[in-house]
């Protein structure tokens, strides 16, 4: 859904606010591109008319399932999906949060003290809902794939969320096909040492390595 401003990915480069308003009315004079209104969301949106069908579509499933229909188009088991920080989704604020309900702001220029979440975190997508926040970072010398951080939005339980552990695991499995990578390295501490262990009949998990104790610490444990 485009915005009326116009949206970074697709106006980049064409020219200043008023070019692109013009580009826009012409677009939807000639019924290439159809205006609507999003429930929750301020400001109008457009649509390319192509697409129309699939919108038609989603109403019909959203009727069925209200209706309590057993099965409707697209049922299937919910997937979990790693969304990069510039995917276009992430970048239209405007819907993320009041659609989804999450805040994600890409923290890679930020200075590492200011940073709330992490350098390079990717948000879960679980189905048709944002449920978390990963930082995986591929080790090639190890040939791993650490997972340096992990967050839950408020509410959500991975282990509790029907089929969300075979789904993370899928996706983590892919993750490391793609690092060229032969293990998970879960995040330290015991907070997903139960989540992980059942990633572990999906995917090849490696034990974190315990910190190590400072220099003096080891001396002073060595000589009492």
């Amino acid at each position: 859904m485009l915005g009326a401003a116009g949206s970074g990915e697709l106006w980049l480069g064409i020219g200043p606010a008023a070019l692109r308003a013009e580009l826009r009315a012409e677009l939807v004079d000639r019924g290439e591109i159809v205006a609507l209104g999003v429930e929750g969301m301020r400001g109008g949106r457009f649509v390319v008319a192509d697409e129309l069908p699939l919108l038609a579509q989603a109403e019909r499933e959203i009727a069925a399932e209200a209706a309590g229909a057993i099965s409707r188009p697209g049922d299937g088991p919910a997937g979990v999906s790693f969304l990069a920080p510039l995917d276009p989704l992430m970048w239209d604020r405007d819907a993320l949060e009041p659609l989804y309900g999450f805040d994600y702001r890409w923290e890679v220029y930020t200075p590492a003290a200011k940073r709330r979440w992490g350098y390079y975190v990717l948000p879960i997508l679980f189905g048709d809902r944002m449920v978390g926040r990963i930082e995986p970072r591929i080790d090639r010398a190890s040939k791993s794939v650490r997972i340096l951080g992990l967050a839950w939005e408020p509410g959500f339980d991975p282990i509790e969320a029907p089929g969300f552990v075979p789904a993370f695991s899928a996706a983590l499995a892919s993750y490391l096909a793609f690092g060229v990578a032969d293990a998970l390295v879960p995040p330290a501490g015991m907070a997903h040492r139960a989540l992980f262990r059942e990633v572990a009949f999906a995917a090849p998990v490696r034990r974190a390595p315990a910190p190590r104790a400072p220099r003096g610490a080891a001396r002073k444990s060595a000589s009492s």
